[in-house]
């Protein structure tokens, strides 16, 4: 069963894409090399006959819309970059010494579990508008089409209203200028910028509208804070500030001058600066080139010689607001949201 494009040029993990290389452009990064994360093939939906269900006790309509009456309403714009939550996972293992996550549905990913791009559609907001919502609406829950996973149940996140009529939550009807493959979601998907990708739907079938909670088990268990022993603190919403390298890792590179990029990332805000380390040597700035706005990521480059032998080279963003990358980051048992500095490993050959 098809995953939903092309798996040229990615590393298959499971039934997820993880891409072979780390350019992942600068202002988009190309359908052919972004990360797919899926539990199992990609549905296949007759866009035809396909509708979005908006129904729940804060519905004051239950109504039922086609691709053609989402297409009607105003569309709007949103470059956003998208990012599993367990992106950097193998980081624990590679940098911390800790042994690989061995819970079923986490996808080891190294770093490539994201991308950039320019998603067009609806304002999430004017989709539940459609069901005159009540006064006491609190959370929204989308429900994607596919059930064969962890859950035993269809895809459902649970999203608090502030953030759903947020003017830049959209359901997405097209990626990089063109109708959603398969493997996105077509033919429609939540984006939720900032958030971690489960959050971003896939294969929209439903919105549920209520006053409290809804309950789901990726919510409610596998995208959680915990502390090292396992005690839950709260689902994972926004991405903590990050940056990495755009290198395999490890990274093996020629002796000589190197132009090296890299993407930095922060949810709502811009990057305020990039500095690079060699080999744990003083701090220097690097160059923000490309998108720097609240929901995209922030590429940089630096130039570098690099001398035979082996090397690490370290990167540490900070936000507009003051908020920089840390030095470490505990032990999560879900293994997520790595977000400390990276002793990327450099081999000069």
């Amino acid at each position: 069963m098809s995953v939903g494009k092309s798996t040229d040029g990615f590393r298959k993990l499971k039934r997820s894409l993880e891409p072979e290389t780390m350019d992942l452009g600068m202002e988009r990064t190309a359908e052919d090399r972004f990360f797919v994360c899926s539990v199992d093939a990609a549905p296949e939906v007759n866009e035809h006959s396909w509708r979005l269900e908006i129904t729940g006790h804060a519905a004051g309509t239950t109504v039922s819309v086609g691709l053609d009456e989402l297409r009607s309403l105003p569309q709007h714009r949103v470059d956003a970059w998208l990012e599993c939550a367990g992106n950097g996972r193998r980081m624990f293992e590679l940098v911390d010494g800790h042994a690989p996550s061995s819970a079923l549905p986490d996808t080891q990913w190294t770093l490539g579990a994201m991308g950039m791009a320019s998603w067009s559609g609806p304002r999430l907001s004017d989709v539940l508008a459609l069901a005159n919502p009540t006064d006491d609406l609190g959370w929204v829950g989308p429900r994607g089409l596919d059930v064969d996973n962890a859950e035993g149940e269809p895809v459902r996140m649970s999203v608090p209203i502030d953030k759903a009529t947020h003017g830049d939550t959209i359901v997405a009807l097209s990626m990089n200028d063109a109708p959603l493959s398969a493997a996105h979601g077509a033919p429609a998907r939540l984006i939720v910028p900032g958030w971690v990708g489960a959050y971003s739907v896939k294969w929209l079938a439903g919105i549920e509208l209520s006053s409290a909670w809804i309950p789901s088990w990726r919510n409610d268990e596998y995208y959680q804070h915990r502390l090292p022993d396992g005690t839950k603190l709260g689902p994972a919403t926004a991405h903590p500030i990050k940056s990495c390298l755009a290198l395999d890792w490890p990274a093996v590179l020629s002796p000589g001058p190197q132009e090296i990029m890299g993407y930095a990332r922060v949810p709502g805000q811009p990057i305020a600066t990039v500095e690079w380390s060699v080999d744990d040597g003083p701090w220097q700035q690097a160059e923000l080139v490309g998108p720097n706005s609240d929901w995209s990521w922030s590429p940089f480059r630096f130039r570098w010689t690099a001398l035979p032998g082996e090397h690490h080279i370290r990167t540490r963003a900070t936000a507009a607001d003051g908020s920089t990358q840390p030095e470490t980051v505990a032990y999560n048992p879900s293994t997520i949201l790595w977000n400390a500095i990276i002793p990327h490993e450099i081999h000069v050959r």
